[in-house]
């Protein structure tokens, strides 16, 4: 696990520019440096240590030194690789993953990435024939942005990073507007845009090719939901288990402390079983206390690594939320709305004293259907022609007992699905989703040029027609809320603290088969998870499986009400605020108020305010 940069400049590399932009991303790699300048081409890498300690050192050559790697990340199928690599006259020199890079490369060009399991961006140098290859995993785990300019090209891990070498050959940034406007209603800035006109994120499953005149990007892989599994229930409960066991035994490979993140919910308990499996009462988990007993998953947590017989920390979590606050801005490069991830770096804080690798139940909920919306989506796709009055009057009669109970609970979650069900498909996503600033509120506040409406972005990547409501709405969640919020939330949280996680349910073959799997064993009988819970059933807790979904929560509304008010009042209820360059300042003031638009998210909406004006003041 490391942070890489790199690129192509035609008036030669600065190589002190190089180190200063590595120098960044120290947190994600603190244990080694390299840099390799070849002419007018560089390769840099910060290094967290995680295989063959001592001969992991990048860049990593082949035997003739003509082509070197750097990698961000893991290859967790680089034994099973090898043999192969060998049996074709390629000698290693290391014991580390990253070196069958080079070697297949050298055998399969662009194609190598078919035959990588794992969470990666690696750039490749080819002397040879003068090109730089770089490529991101499947799910874009890993991150990678870059940067086109007049006489080359410009990569980096981070974009604060990509950012100190744009600066270096003179190219001045500007904030993109259509990114600040999606951001509005989501939370979080959709990939492959970035916060900035001059740079971009490399799409997930893809791969880059740049000769130092053209660039060329190609796609090597894509989750496929058609054809349907032909096979029974049962049938699909045993397959399930057989490649989720596979997928956390790759990731169990790690020459450091290894351990595993311990909610009360599902996805991560079925990781910290098949782990169990595997290691024994050795194994290492963790869960966090916190002392709100309504957000607190340590009693249960506890109770289920007790039934596994492994060894288990609680790590008590107390939060500042301002201090977390300015910790996040600092991180994250990009305005980013998710309150759980100030928790999540605090977590990942609290394991890097006990281990240096720790494996997540991420993506459990996307592949395997574990959200409310999930259910109202195939149910809401059977109502043809609703009764739209009907549907009207409910929702009315609804809004003020679900004002009182709060969004999250099932009322105020019955309330926002008959609001979505009218509505075309991406306002529909939103409402189902963030539930944040709605498009017609967002047009009526918005001061800047108009731009494509977000959620005409949201309904490009709902996927082929042919597929179901269910599958449309997963494809739409792992290509935008997935990549771009949770993915991005947990490798800065982790990789902020020198720690790899590591997302087993994220392997791609489990994911393919899970993709093909019918929508009624996803969902049945207003079930979330149905095939993943009876897969497990009598092996884990009967709490865990018939538990609720709890997420890792915390009090935003009473933060934003009470520890962040002064914050809060400081930054967005002045005249000067920069917010206020975007949306009209009677918004910012009636927000504050709690006059917000009908139906928005309050506390959502105010938060992503707050972290745009601390973003703002500090980036822009």
């Amino acid at each position: 696990m490391c942070g890489i940069n790199g690129g192509w400049i035609a008036a030669g590399v600065n190589a002190e520019l190089a180190r200063q932009s590595l120098d960044t991303m120290q947190h994600r790699g603190p244990d080694d440096s390299g840099l390799l300048i070849d002419g007018e081409v560089f390769l840099g890498n910060r290094r967290l240590s995680i295989i063959d300690l001592e001969g992991g050192h990048q860049p990593i050559f082949n035997e003739d030194q003509s082509i070197a790697v750097v990698l961000n990340g893991e290859i967790y199928n680089y034994r099973e690789l090898i043999p192969d690599l060998v049996s074709k006259g390629h000698v290693f020199r290391t014991k580390s993953d990253t070196e069958v890079l080079v070697h297949l490369y050298e055998e399969h060009g662009p194609a190598m990435c078919e035959f990588l399991r794992g969470m990666f961006a690696f750039a490749i140098w080819d002397a040879r024939q003068r090109v730089i290859f770089i490529a991101r995993d499947r799910f874009g785990k890993k991150p990678l942005y870059y940067s086109r300019f007049t006489g080359g090209l410009l990569f980096a891990s981070e974009l604060k990073a990509l950012r100190v070498l744009a600066r270096g050959v003179s190219e001045t940034w500007s904030i993109d507007d259509r990114a600040i406007y999606d951001y509005l209603s989501l939370g979080f800035i959709p990939q492959p845009t970035t916060v900035y006109e001059q740079a971009q994120a490399l799409p997930p499953a893809s791969w880059m090719l740049f000769d130092g005149d053209s660039l060329r990007i190609g796609q090597y892989w894509a989750l496929k939901f058609l054809p349907k599994q032909d096979l029974s229930y049962q049938e699909a409960q045993r397959r399930l288990r057989d490649l989720v066991a596979e997928s956390v035994r790759l990731r169990l490979r790690s020459d450091t402390p290894l351990g595993v993140f311990l909610s009360s919910g599902l996805d991560s308990s079925v990781v910290a079983y098949e782990a169990s499996r595997v290691i024994g009462e050795s194994l290492q988990t963790f869960t966090v206390s916190v002392p709100d007993r309504a957000y607190d998953e340590s009693e249960v947590a506890a109770r289920t690594a007790r039934f596994f017989g492994v060894r288990h920390t609680v790590l008590p979590l107390e939060i500042s939320p301002l201090t977390e606050l300015q910790k996040l801005v600092a991180l994250y490069d990009q305005p980013y709305a998710d309150e759980s991830a100030i928790p999540s770096m605090a977590i990942a804080r609290l394991a890097r004293e006990h281990v240096k690798v720790i494996l997540v139940g991420d993506g459990g909920d996307e592949l395997f259907a574990g959200y409310r919306r999930y259910v109202a989506v195939k149910y809401g796709a059977a109502l043809t022609r609703p009764p739209w009055n009907a549907v009207a009057k409910v929702a009315r009669v609804l809004e003020h007992f679900a004002a009182l109970q709060g969004r999250r609970t099932a009322l105020g979650f019955g309330l926002r699905f008959l609001r979505g069900l009218p509505l075309r498909p991406g306002e529909r996503y939103l409402a189902w989703t963030t539930d944040m600033l709605s498009p017609s509120a967002k047009e009526r506040v918005w001061l800047r040029n108009t731009v494509r409406p977000t959620e005409n972005g949201i309904e490009s990547l709902f996927g082929d027609r042919g597929l179901s409501a269910l599958d449309r709405q997963i494809h739409a969640d792992i290509r935008l809320i997935l990549l771009s919020a949770l993915l991005v939330k947990m490798d800065l949280a982790t990789m902020g603290a020198s720690v790899e996680g590591r997302s087993p349910l994220l392997d791609h073959h489990l994911a393919e088969f899970a993709a093909t799997l019918p929508d009624s064993f996803k969902i049945g009988r207003g079930r979330t998870k149905r095939v993943l819970r009876d897969a497990y059933t009598g092996c884990l807790p009967g709490e865990v499986i018939a538990g609720r979904k709890l997420g890792f929560e915390v009090p935003l509304e009473s933060w934003l009400t009470h520890e962040l008010r002064p914050v809060l009042m400081d930054t967005l209820a002045v005249p000067s605020a920069k917010v206020r360059t975007y949306v009209r300042g009677s918004f910012v003031e009636d927000l504050l108020a709690r006059k917000g638009p009908e139906n928005c998210n309050w506390a959502a909406s105010v938060y992503a305010l707050l972290m745009l004006e601390l973003w703002l003041r500090d980036f822009a």
